[in-house]
Formats: C-alpha cells, structure tokens, sequence
C-alpha cells in the first residue's frame, strides 16, 4: 500500500510529461542516434527503472522464502518427533501400569533434608529528625 502511495504520483507525473512533450526530437547516447519523444523516453526510462527495482525486491526475498521454507520442514520434522515421543511414553506407561501393581505397603519417597540458610537482618538507618523551621 506505501508503494502505491510512492508509485502513483511519480507515474501520473511521468504520463503528464509524456502527454504534454509530443513533439519528435533528435536523441543520441553514444554512438547511437533516434528521433523520439522526451516524454516517451520518460515513460520508457521509468518502465525500465521500475521493473530493474521490482527484480531486485523479488530477489530480496527468495532468501526469507528460503528460510521459511527450512523453518516449516524444522517444525514438520520436531511435530513428528514429538508424536513418536508421546507415543512410547504411552506405552511405557502402560506397560508400567500393568506390571507393577501398586503395594498397600510401599513407603513415600523421603526428601533428602535441606539445609536451613538464615539471613543476618538488615540494618535500618533512622530518619534525621525533622525541622520545621529549615530553609
């Protein structure tokens, strides 16, 4: 959309520019010599310059669409894993279920004890008194 708003004013310009200069003019460009328009020139200078911009753009973005494209097959290739993943620990855990039977007499974990860190308190700086009468 902010192309369209640079494009269109320069184009409209180059149209009235090649409307307004009809006229046939002798050119030349090195060795080589042709009768035309300025305003065709014009027209075909910005076709030209245009299309060379838009080249360019293109091939700006086919490394983003590159990439794209190896971050897509990535996220394919880690939702697979990730399948597989569930998929065993389904069947480990069924297979856990199955083969041990809970015991009425089986002890919790104990938690290894921890030790208790105690903090020093911290110093509090008393507020100088205050004066009504400062300046």
């Amino acid at each position: 959309m902010i192309r369209l708003f640079i494009t269109l004013p320069f184009v409209l310009g180059l149209i009235i520019l090649a409307a307004c200069n009809q006229g046939s003019t002798p050119m030349t460009w090195l060795e080589l010599k042709w009768d035309s328009s300025p305003g065709v020139l014009a027209l075909v200078t910005g076709a030209v310059f245009y299309a060379l911009g838009y080249v360019c753009a293109w091939i700006g973005t086919l490394g983003q669409i590159r990439r794209a494209r190896k971050a897509e097959q990535q996220v394919r290739t880690l939702e697979a894993e990730t399948a597989t993943l569930r998929a065993s620990l389904a069947a480990n855990s069924a297979m856990a279920a199955t083969a041990t039977p809970p015991s009425a007499y089986a002890a919790a974990p104990i938690a290894p004890a921890q030790p208790q860190i105690t903090q020093a308190p911290t110093p509090t700086i008393p507020a100088p008194p205050h004066d009504e009468n400062r300046t």
